[in-house]
């Protein structure tokens, strides 16, 4: 008998439901503590809160919510048209960056054509591919973590359209640099779109930072993709943006549905903008989380992998355990098994004192 689950395409039928922590007052009653006494240390957000410009915003903004939003987000692309100095045509806005993901599979993959995706990379990159009847192909990575371009440009072949690349990268924390960059694109087919995700580049040292625009001035099959999630604070606003070329992105907004950004989320990307002071203490204060939770694994003889974003992945050993044992405490990490590193844990940058938290619990339990 036909149903609608057997009749969907097969490649619906072979995705798995993308898993997510439980909200904080479920988790804490399941736990049987109380909400203030989680330690959320999973999903790279940032600990220390929103800019004080954004709350005043989004207050003041709120009282027009009958209203719908712009369908282009049009003030938010022309703050980041002067933040950048690019035209603003340059710039698509997202909910998210992981719809900016979605949107470029769609406009460019097909049954028929394939998407290369290096491994340990974004769960979500091989998900969007797949939904477009497209093949993924999974590049081993290098012996540090690191993306193999070389191995990369050995994949390609005629129905390659999308190549995915994290800089730096989660969960390994590992980086590309400009030259490695550009010497790669030099190779690249210009009918192959390489996405950049870049929602992490705010952490990378400024003297690791490729220059992007540059970059996506020169290349007119390159998009850079980026979020108002991390480094400022707006993760449940779900606003990202991505940077291309007019030609690239002419095609990407006929995928675009129309009001994808709430006005809320487009007033409070604008104000965060707004607000460098915010931007620079939050790097401020990850650098020292960072060289705390560096510092104590080095003298717990624990390996670690990538220091130039919000978390670092550590070697515990079982690494479900661990994040299962942290868990009874309220402390929540991420395990990672479904990387195929099982032995590794990755934990977000939380503040100073919820580092120290963490990390006793950690020492008691190795």
């Amino acid at each position: 008998m036909t149903t609608i689950a057997t009749s969907t395409p097969a490649w619906v039928q072979a995705l798995d439901k993308y898993v997510a922590s439980k909200p904080i007052e479920e988790l804490a009653a399941d736990l049987g503590l109380e909400p203030k006494e989680i330690i959320m240390l999973v999903a790279n957000e940032n600990p220390y809160g929103m800019s004080q410009k954004v709350k005043d915003k989004i207050a003041h903004a709120a009282l027009n919510l009958n209203r719908y939003p712009d369908a282009d987000s049009c003030y938010l692309q022309k703050a980041l048209s002067k933040k950048y100095g690019l035209p603003q045509d340059w710039f698509v806005v997202t909910s998210g960056s992981s719809e900016l993901l979605g949107l470029t599979a769609q406009t460019v993959l097909s049954e028929g054509k394939n998407a290369i995706i290096p491994q340990y990379s974004f769960s979500l990159y091989p998900m969007v591919a797949k939904l477009c009847g497209a093949e993924t192909r999974e590049v081993p990575a290098t012996s540090d973590y690191n993306a193999d371009l070389q191995r990369i440009l050995e994949q390609i072949d005629e129905n390659t359209r999308l190549i995915f690349l994290t800089n730096p990268n989660n969960p390994t924390g590992t980086y590309l640099s400009e030259k490695e960059i550009i010497d790669f694109l030099e190779k690249v087919p210009s009918n192959v779109v390489v996405l950049f995700d870049e929602a992490y580049v705010e952490f990378l040292e400024k003297e690791l930072q490729p220059d992007s625009l540059e970059i996506v001035k020169r290349f007119p099959n390159v998009i850079i993709a980026r979020t108002f999630s991390k480094a400022y604070g707006l993760a449940g606003c779900r606003v990202g943006y991505g940077i291309a070329q007019p030609e690239l992105l002419e095609l990407i907004n006929r995928v675009r549905h129309p009001f994808n950004v709430n006005d809320l989320s487009q007033l409070a990307a604008i104000a965060a903008l707004e607000d460098q002071e915010f931007l620079e203490t939050t790097l401020k204060n990850n650098r020292e989380g960072i060289a705390q939770l560096a510092k104590a694994f080095d003298e717990l003889g624990l390996s670690y992998m990538g220091l130039h974003s919000n978390f670092i992945t550590v070697k515990v050993g079982d690494g479900a355990k661990i994040v299962g044992e942290l868990l009874k405490k309220g402390i929540i990490v991420r395990k990672m098994n479904s990387y195929d590193l099982p032995e590794w844990i990755r934990v977000t940058v939380g503040t100073k004192e919820q580092n120290e938290r963490f990390l006793e619990e950690l020492k008691e339990l190795l």
